[in-house]
């Protein structure tokens, strides 16, 4: 199986708040868990953290627009 790579840096690309794109990563691994249906057949053997990682880089999430005050502890 092929290893999936990337850095933090990427993710704050993304979204600026490193705690912010977890929280949106790991409720998108969580409705992946629910319903494995939601995923390429590919996708469904790699684990559904790996899959939401993935999906988050590759814009493939929607996700609300967080209240970066609010959550920001000084990154």
């Amino acid at each position: 199986m092929k290893k999936f790579d990337f850095t933090h840096e990427e993710l704050k690309k993304k979204l600026p708040n490193k705690y912010a794109a977890v929280i949106v990563i790991s409720n998108r691994a969580k409705a992946i868990r629910e319903n494995p249906a939601d995923v390429d057949e590919g996708d469904r053997k790699k684990k559904a953290t790996v899959t939401a990682v993935k999906e988050f880089l590759e814009d493939k999430i929607k996700y609300p627009a967080f209240d970066l005050e609010k959550i920001n502890v000084g990154d």
